[in-house]
């Protein structure tokens, strides 16, 4: 099947699930905000006991956006840790394209990122900062959810062989959370910072602050590193996948 053909069936089940999903419920879509909001107010309200945030201009902004890619970043490697064994009746009935399971969760994850970027949108606003930003900050996020599409294809392959990954992803993404500076600020030569340059999404969480908040541009090492981890990660994630799809219907 065909690429276009892959992607449209793709972004149709995406779809008819992000409906399914809030059939029925009464608040719909402000449940995707509920998660990063409530914890951005917890930490807003605690942030001078826990961390120090003096000298950080437009430290709510800066939160919010940390919050909300590391949310992307964590549901979604959890999703794609079964994402083959919860359509393994599809696999097993129908002969479909099986990365049109993983790329519909990227999408879905996508179509419910919108409705955070609208509220991005209104803090800029209120902090009186250009919406311009956000095109930049769309630019970063397209590279991220490319790298984060490419560990989905991995980690979907991988959790028809490690049936208790979804549990172990769940205790490494509290560690990432913490890791990442996420809530906190992270300054050049420190322990922490040297620890940072090995975890991809310091890269892509501090381009998207720098042209979204602050409007700078990124060094052109980092903006070269998130190519890299980018295409990479999405050539090793396709590669495997690629590999081990022929025995997905033994597995499942």
């Amino acid at each position: 099947m065909k690429i276009d053909s892959v992607l449209s069936l793709s972004y149709s089940i995406a779809k008819a699930n992000f409906k399914l999903r809030n059939e029925g419920s009464y608040l719909g879509i402000f449940w995707y905000l509920l998660s990063p909001l409530s914890l951005f107010l917890i930490i807003l309200f605690i942030r001078g006991s826990i961390v120090s945030t003096e000298g950080v201009a437009n430290y709510p902004l800066y939160l919010l956006l940390g919050l909300v890619m590391v949310n992307f970043f964590s549901q979604l490697i959890h999703s794609a840790t079964n994402v083959i064994q919860a359509n393994s009746g599809f696999i097993k009935s129908i002969k479909i394209p099986l990365e049109v399971f993983v790329f519909s969760i990227v999408l879905q994850s996508i179509f419910s990122h919108a409705f955070e970027v609208l509220l991005i949108a209104l803090f800029f606003i209120y902090f009186h900062i250009s919406l311009i930003g956000i095109f930049f900050y769309l630019i970063v996020f397209a590279f991220f959810a490319i790298f984060v599409l490419g560990l989905c294809l991995f980690f979907a392959t991988l959790g028809l062989y490690v049936s208790d990954l979804g549990n172990i992803w769940t205790i490494a993404s509290q560690l990432l959370f913490f890791l990442t500076p996420t809530f906190y600020i992270v300054h050049p030569g420190t322990s922490l910072y040297l620890g940072n340059l090995f975890n991809p999404i310091f890269y892509f969480m501090t381009a998207a602050r720098d042209v979204a908040i602050y409007g700078t541009m990124p060094a052109w090492w980092m903006i070269g590193v998130m190519l890299a981890v980018s295409t990479l990660s999405f050539c090793v994630g396709a590669l495997v996948f690629n590999k081990f799809k022929g025995r997905f219907a033994e597995l499942v």
